[in-house]
């Protein structure tokens, strides 16, 4: 692009800054009010502690506590697993009597954000519509974990004994950034004005 070329564009532009004016704050606007519009959401973070419930105590387990570790990283993987199965997600709901509307089957896959920080702590996050339901959804994912978990205690004949518990969920207000979305908008609308004015200037010469 040369010096003349460039000269010309920007004369285009100035004649056209109206349009682009107008596209612009329509396109802030736009993005404004969507923002403003959006239910309010809660973003909850609960976190999952796994302890072996009984240990051995015979010198023959003197390492139990190594194996206890191991055995309980093994155990969060699991947890992980559990959380993206639709059939757990469905359980946790219905303990919780919470109404979630489930499109497909990836939509249970996603409920629930599952990540372990430790061998011993697995983080789940989640979002929902009230605090209420925040609460009663983490309440309910600990038991159903704990449900789980004595099923495979039962199947293997006592030799599988964990506990998995769980602090007070952190639950934080999460709304769209109306004035972020406004000035993204406004840059967005400067873009697609421009694009407009030039479009309309290659199909008035061709």
């Amino acid at each position: 692009m040369n010096y003349m070329e460039l000269k010309e564009y920007l004369k285009i532009i100035r004649k056209n800054s109206k349009l682009i004016i107008v596209i612009s704050i329509i396109t802030a606007v736009s993005a404004f009010v969507f923002s403003v519009a959006q239910p309010i959401e809660y973003e909850t973070s609960l976190s999952l502690t796994i302890a072996k419930d009984k240990t051995q105590t015979t010198d023959d387990f003197k390492y139990d506590g190594y194996y206890a570790l191991q055995s309980s990283e093994i155990m969060a993987n699991s947890i992980e697993q559990w959380l993206k199965s639709p059939e757990t997600v469905n359980a946790i709901y219905r303990r919780a009597q919470v109404d979630s509307e489930f499109k497909n089957i990836k939509s249970y896959t996603k409920k629930f954000i599952a990540k372990k920080m430790s061998p011993q702590y697995v983080e789940v996050k989640f979002k929902s519509s009230a605090t209420e339901e925040a609460k009663k959804i983490s309440t309910a994912t600990t038991e159903i974990i704990n449900a789980k978990v004595e099923k495979l205690k039962e199947s293997s004949e006592q030799e599988i004994s964990f506990l998995v518990s769980s602090e007070n969920p952190v639950i934080v207000e999460s709304r769209p950034d109306a004035i972020l979305n406004l000035i993204i908008g406004l840059i967005s609308g400067m873009a697609l004005g421009v694009f407009v004015v030039f479009l309309r200037r290659y199909f008035s010469l061709s």
